[in-house]
């Protein structure tokens, strides 16, 4: 495969845990008051949070990744790769990836991890997954797993902003026509918030400001770069943060408020930079968007690192 020449997202699985809780019964845990469960459930649209219990981060990204291999030829996949927002994936869990490569019986593939991106690192494992191609042979695919597991309750809380969830996506991509195409992506990095949480309190106000303009910018970036107008976008496919901020992202991007995708924002809050991905396969599996169309990745993540991606929805190839 040339480097000018972009590989196919072929599948696109997600795998997020049945069990979940409301937020309701997570408000002890995470110190919520009264004002504030109700800020988080009727203001940001929180309702339930997906909650891996009895699993570790191996079982979901493992989960996802036998859900986007079924019935694929596993000696294909050249590179098995896992984008991850936390930095430690688990506790005393030495050889995660190489557990996982073992359970997926991809015994061809090299396994690394992406990281330091925090929630964007999966989109920009889809540019990862490019340069890897673009030097392999005929056939080569590339695993793209991504999935973080919270390792306790009080850890799930970004003041004022999401609660987070555990899941896990898996993107194959490869030469197959068949597939979404990447059509461009953006990716920016604001370094002055690069404390993230720990940003005194007149930083995270400054960041709290300029959000909304800078994720509406980074995705105008990307339109940009795949020659596309924000009207030819029949999806927004986003992080699961909240719905509230996307009234003023939309208005600054041009583009209707109902065609961002938030249904998942209330059954699963935020599953880190595995969102838009969890996105993409529900809407296709829900025929909120058919071959030919045009959708919009995007996600932003404390840092503060913003990415977006357009891509062109296929025929889709399902074994």
């Amino acid at each position: 495969m040339s480097l000018l020449e972009a590989p196919r997202l072929e599948r696109v699985a997600s795998f997020v845990p049945e069990t979940s809780l409301p937020v309701a019964e997570l408000a002890g845990p995470l110190g919520l008051d009264a004002t504030q469960l109700r800020f988080f459930t009727r203001f940001l649209g929180l309702d339930r949070v997906a909650v891996a219990d009895g699993l570790d981060l191996a079982d979901l990204l493992a989960g996802a990744g036998e859900r986007v291999l079924a019935g694929t030829d596993r000696g294909s996949v050249r590179f098995l790769v896992h984008a991850h927002t936390m930095q430690h994936v688990a506790v005393a869990t030495p050889g995660i990836l190489e557990d996982v490569r073992t359970r997926l019986r991809l015994h061809r593939a090299t396994a690394f991890s992406l990281s330091h991106l925090n929630c964007v690192v999966g989109i920009h494992a889809l540019h990862v997954a490019r340069s890897l191609l673009a030097t392999a042979a005929p056939g080569d695919r590339v695993l793209v797993l991504t999935g973080d597991k919270v390792l306790m309750h009080e850890a799930r809380l970004i003041r004022d902003t999401t609660i987070q969830g555990d899941g896990a996506a898996a993107v194959l991509l490869g030469p197959d026509p068949r597939g979404d195409r990447v059509l461009g992506r953006a990716l920016t990095v604001l370094g002055e918030f690069y404390r993230g949480i720990d940003c005194d309190e007149a930083l995270q106000l400054q960041y709290k400001h300029v959000y909304p303009d800078a994720l509406a910018q980074v995705m105008q970036d990307a339109l940009d770069d795949a020659r596309v107008a924000p009207a030819d976008i029949a999806a927004i496919l986003p992080h699961n943060v909240n719905k509230l901020s996307w009234k003023r992202i939309t208005g600054a991007l041009g583009v209707p408020r109902d065609r961002v995708f938030l249904d998942n924002v209330g059954k699963y809050a935020h599953c880190y930079s595995s969102d838009p991905f969890i996105n993409l396969a529900a809407a296709r599996a829900d025929g909120r968007v058919d071959p030919g169309d045009l959708v919009l990745l995007a996600s932003a993540g404390l840092g503060a690192t913003f990415a977006a991606a357009v891509v062109e929805i296929g025929e889709g190839n399902q074994g």
